[in-house]
């Protein structure tokens, strides 16, 4: 008797570990994961055409759909849906709602399985702090702060408090106005010279290391960070409010919801509330992302404005002046962030010169700074009536200044400096605990890498080699001079 025709095997016949895998190799990178260092936009972190791929293949079947699910949220990208922080309210958000009813939540015991990337993207400028000048002694007044509902400090802890209940990612993104960004971290910003800038989106990605994942020696976490880039961040909070939520597969919509700084300090002495954000995880690194500049130079007197900036509130020297009293607030990056990457497009070297070269945190160990834009940019054919010329010097100076903090800070120290007293940055060495110091520039300009490399080696730096192309790396023995690739 013949043996019955065996049916051909279909792919919905596959093992489902079999399929998980080919669902996993879909689902591909979080495009806030390769895509921090562009410019700023509305767009830039939409998921890439190829993403739908995945959704689709979770409306084939019940089993495929409990197998994709986690994928497709495993990088959620959230727009609410509000005009004002204080549109945000303590009614629970329909996301956070929609990821625990799905299984999709943190789990201790699977240590991949929740949202591993969490992007909050904010459209709305907030004029004002959003906070009463009695809860925050920092915020300022100006022409054109919004006499509208405020926020206070306390709700925005509710917000990450909420949000981080229920995701516990290892990276998250904030990308908004500055206004609004300072606002969300209870910083103001300095908004005079703010029209020249016309600055559409700063990003804030901050990122930690897996919890239980085994710790490799420091230097080969070290050398691991410098083969990739790309920041890993960590989760983001939220707080109450319908929104749009999406991964770069995926869209979960929730309902519509309606809805400062100046020049002279603040005269009262309270110190300004502390983020939570920075110390709601063990944040490690840390990377903000100010856009372009270059509207600024079209300007006559270009040199002497002030960008919108909250690069000084990280540093802790945002508001420092002759007339503060000693009042300015701490540095809101914490003590154990290692990894800080600096990325602008020409700006300003006095910003530069100002905030990143004197005050780099002192626990810091590796240094990123891209100030031209990347070659996918399509920055200069925008930018017509700018001098070329203008943006290289500022380029070229805001290095200087750094070059200038790297140099007094791993010298060799010279014979006749016993008897001179010890200069400001010998007594506060910022940049004492650096082992990597890295530009995103060089591979645009060899040239100027090249000459920076012999610049060093013949300062006396001591203690460092050149891994690569835009990559100085200090020695473990600490002896030697800057060598050549």
């Amino acid at each position: 008797m013949d043996d019955p025709p065996k049916l051909p095997i279909s792919i919905g016949d596959m093992p489902p570990e079999v399929m998980l895998h080919v669902f996993d190799f879909l689902a591909g990178a979080a495009p806030s994961e390769e895509r921090l260092h562009e410019q700023p936009s509305a767009t830039l972190l939409d998921g890439e055409p190829g993403s739908q791929n995945l959704k689709r293949a979770s409306l084939v079947s019940r089993a495929w759909r409990s197998l994709t699910l986690p994928l497709l949220f495993r990088h959620v990208l959230w727009r609410p849906r509000v005009t004002s922080l204080s549109a945000f309210t303590l009614n629970p958000i329909p996301l956070l709602r929609f990821l625990e009813e799905s299984g999709l939540v943190a789990n201790r015991h699977h240590r991949r399985s929740g949202v591993e990337t969490f992007t909050l993207v904010v459209d709305f400028v907030e004029d004002g702090w959003g906070a009463s000048d009695d809860a925050h002694p920092h915020a300022h007044r100006q022409g054109r702060t919004g006499a509208g509902p405020r926020i206070r400090s306390v709700d925005l802890e509710w917000l990450w408090d909420q949000l981080f209940s229920v995701v516990d990612p290892l990276r998250f993104t904030v990308m908004a106005p500055p206004t609004t960004l300072a606002a969300l971290l209870s910083r103001t910003l300095f908004l005079d010279d703010a029209w020249a800038f016309d600055m559409p989106y700063h990003i804030l990605s901050l990122c930690r290391i897996r919890e239980g994942e085994e710790v490799q020696s420091k230097h080969q976490n070290m050398d691991r960070s410098l083969s990739d880039h790309r920041l890993l961040s960590t989760a983001a909070a939220a707080k109450s409010g319908g929104g749009e939520a999406s991964s770069s597969r995926a869209e979960v919509a929730g309902p519509s919801m309606s809805s400062t700084s100046s020049r002279r300090p603040s005269r009262r002495k309270k110190q300004a509330p502390p983020s939570p954000l920075f110390t709601i995880r063990p944040w490690t690194a840390l990377l903000l992302n100010e856009g372009s500049s270059m509207r600024a130079y079209k300007t006559s007197e270009f040199f002497l404005q002030r960008p919108p900036s909250l690069l000084g509130a990280l540093l802790g020297c945002e508001e420092e002046g002759p007339h503060n009293d000693g009042n300015a607030p701490p540095p809101l990056i914490p003590q154990t962030v290692r990894d800080l990457s600096y990325v602008a497009v020409f700006p300003l070297s006095s910003h530069v010169e100002a905030t990143l070269a004197p005050r780099l945190p002192p626990h810091v160990e590796r240094l990123f700074v891209r100030l031209t834009p990347t070659p996918k940019s399509r920055l200069f054919p925008e930018e017509n009536g700018v001098d070329p010329a203008d943006l290289w010097l500022e380029r070229n100076a805001a290095y200087q200044s750094l070059i200038r903090e790297f140099v007094a800070a791993f010298s060799s120290p010279t014979p006749s400096s016993p008897s001179s007293p010890p200069s400001p940055v010998e007594r506060h060495n910022n940049w004492a605990n650096l082992r990597v110091f890295e530009t995103g520039d060089a591979a645009a300009d060899r040239k100027a890498w090249d000459m920076t490399c012999r610049l060093l080696g013949r300062s006396g730096v001591r203690g460092w080699r050149v891994e690569r192309e835009g990559l100085l790396v200090r020695r473990d023995d600490g002896d030697g001079n800057l060598l050549s690739v």
